[in-house]
């Protein structure tokens, strides 16, 4: 239960970065999905404008996850370290976390009328990790805007 004190964008639960990557690693990507489902559910609470619809992304992942696992036990296109369904699934996250920053940018832009920038080495190479660090710093993103809004203001 949140607090009346406590603004909108503090919903989205958070975990460490490092946290979720062990946790990810242990559970064999288990975890990750769990994540994932709760962080998708947090932002289409705080942002309902743009509805990320859960259950399309979550069985396109499983379902490419699973032709992706189906191929290595078939040994299908193991002369490479990714087969083609790895490569298919990667494409389809990092797409889902673009469109999760996205709606985290909007929802920061019309609550706070503050940019945030996303770098995008960031996402390109560490997706979803990624927008789980950007989440962990939305407080201190927020913060300073705010702080840049009311300097500008100051100066005027």
């Amino acid at each position: 239960m949140t607090n009346a004190n406590e603004t909108s964008y503090e919903a989205i639960r958070k975990i460490r970065t490092p946290l979720l990557i062990i946790l990810s690693i242990i559970t064999f990507g288990i975890y990750w999905y769990i994540w994932l489902w709760r962080l998708i559910t947090d932002v289409n609470k705080l942002y309902p404008e743009k509805y990320i619809h859960r259950l399309k992304w979550f069985n396109t992942l499983i379902l490419i996850d699973l032709a992706s696992l189906y191929m290595n036990i078939h040994k299908i296109q193991t002369q490479f370290i990714l087969n083609s369904m790895d490569l298919l699934w990667i494409f389809v996250q990092l797409i889902l976390a673009i469109q999760i920053l996205k709606n985290i940018e909007n929802y920061v832009k019309y609550k706070f009328d503050i940019t945030i920038k996303h770098n995008i080495f960031g996402w390109l190479f560490f997706g979803s990790f990624y927008i789980n660090y950007k989440i962990n710093r939305l407080a201190q993103s927020i913060q300073k805007g705010l702080s840049k809004q009311i300097e500008k203001q100051r100066n005027n």
